[in-house]
């Protein structure tokens, strides 16, 4: 493990991962690559050992179960476990995505939450089961009332939890520069840093639904 991405969703995470592995530091874990392995029950196994106190906290060993052969995470469900991934891998650097909070707020309405609270609590799935821990977690299943404070006091915990180690507090509209000096590697010529969203389509029927709904 080279980089732990530990910033909550929505702070440029995927292209962080897509930067990252451009570089040279790849494969990365990040979200999509749940449901594309199945990784869901582990994950949420996870979750309940940490929350709930369900079985043994998770370690290396057990982290492995899911990370083996990846050289980043990114995103969530990783950054639901900054402490953790901090011990568990301490030869890895630690990026800490951010952005201004208003604009990271609005951003959860409109993808995570906004998906959260449509669709049916008993949706079995293996994802929204998942999700629906997450958010329990994460905000006491009131994004709208804890966010913002969870989006603060998670900023701080990872800054305390980094202290020790190669550390980066990084804003991906800050572009290449920063990152590469931080990971010791070239700057790359002509190449624009990724902007990449799998939100994008979602975010855009959310507007659709707003506009009908104002009509």
């Amino acid at each position: 493990m080279k980089v732990l991405v530990l910033g909550l969703p929505r702070t440029g995470t995927q292209s962080i991962a897509d930067a990252l592995t451009y570089l040279g530091f790849g494969p990365v874990y990040h979200m999509r690559e749940v449901g594309k392995n199945n990784h869901q029950a582990l994950w949420i196994e996870a979750i309940d050992a940490k929350s709930k106190g369900i079985g043994k906290p998770w370690g290396r060993e057990d982290f492995e179960k899911i990370l083996a052969g990846y050289e980043g995470v990114a995103d969530f469900p990783p950054a639901m476990f900054p402490k953790e991934l901090i011990a568990a891998y301490p030869e890895a650097s630690i990026i800490l995505s951010v952005r201004d909070e208003d604009g990271w707020y609005a951003s959860m309405m409109s993808t995570l939450w906004h998906l959260h609270t449509s669709r049916p609590a008993d949706d079995p799935s293996p994802m929204n089961q998942l999700s629906r821990r997450y958010h329990a977690h994460c905000w006491g299943n009131e994004f709208p009332k804890n966010g913002r404070a969870c989006f603060r006091e998670h900023n701080a915990l990872v800054r305390e939890a980094s202290k020790g180690r190669k550390f980066l507090q990084f804003q991906a509209k800050d572009g290449w520069v920063s990152l590469c000096e931080f990971l010791g590697v070239p700057v790359p010529e002509g190449v624009a840093f990724p902007r990449s969203d799998d939100w994008v389509e979602y975010k855009k029927m959310v507007e659709r639904q707003k506009k009908r709904g104002a009509e």
